[in-house]
């Protein structure tokens, strides 16, 4: 049993007297409740809140927050320097000489801010990023790569008796406007329709992977996945 408090969304002063801890100031709540065993509360990110463990207890916090602006930016900023994106330097050959040496104009802040804009205005660099960035997991997965490695005909075999394949609990597969990454890299895949039942389930068999279970480049790309410990047979 625990007790929560949850205050509104106001302007709060955040403070660390541990490295570990993240405090906020003294708030009136708006949510007060006793939570049992089974209970769930949602609370908005932003909003302050504390707990009160009445007896001893087990409590579970699952975030679904997504990025902010800084951390897009920072990843992004990573990816340029990781691609040697925006090499190109500042020109302005219009500049002449001007009484006020110190002053900078108008017109060559919106021509910096132009710069930069440009190298997120670049479809293809932008979809490569995000889907990199997106599929990157938070924390460390559990990876355990097939020992002994399957061989595609295994696998093939093994499917179209019927198993099935499990994804790896964490592993992020999605797909970033008609191309599929999985953590963190672009997955090639020659049967579009499979790379496409490769992020849509977590659960794959026969009847979602159809007619790619006939293609033998198809068997190897698949086969290499199981082996890396992406998937796995469900036992």
């Amino acid at each position: 049993s625990r007790r929560w408090r949850v205050g509104d969304k106001l302007p709060m002063r955040q403070f660390c007297p541990h490295p570990a801890l993240l405090h906020v100031d003294p708030f009136e709540p708006i949510i007060d409740e006793d939570l049992e065993p089974g209970d769930i509360l949602y609370i908005p990110p932003g909003f302050p809140h504390d707990g009160f463990t009445h007896e001893t207890a087990l409590n579970y916090s699952v975030g679904f927050r997504g990025p902010n602006g800084r951390d897009l930016i920072s990843s992004f900023a990573d990816y340029a320097l990781e691609n040697d994106l925006g090499s190109e330097h500042y020109s302005d050959p219009d500049l002449t000489v001007r009484d006020h040496a110190g002053r900078i104009e108008e017109y060559e802040l919106e021509r910096l801010r132009g710069m930069m804009i440009e190298m997120i205005s670049k479809p293809d660099d932008f979809k490569q990023w995000f889907g990199s960035f997106v599929t990157t997991p938070r924390h460390e997965l559990d990876i355990a790569p097939a020992e002994p490695p399957y061989a595609p005909q295994e696998v093939v075999d093994a499917l179209m008796d019927g198993e099935t394949l499990v994804r790896l609990n964490g592993l992020r597969v999605l797909s970033v406007n008609g191309s599929v990454f999985v953590n963190s890299e672009p997955l090639d895949v020659s049967d579009t329709a499979a790379a496409d039942a490769l992020s849509r389930y977590t659960t794959l068999g026969k009847a979602e992977l159809g007619e790619a279970l006939t293609n033998p480049v198809f068997a190897d790309e698949l086969t290499a996945l199981i082996n890396q410990g992406y998937w796995f047979f469900d036992e």
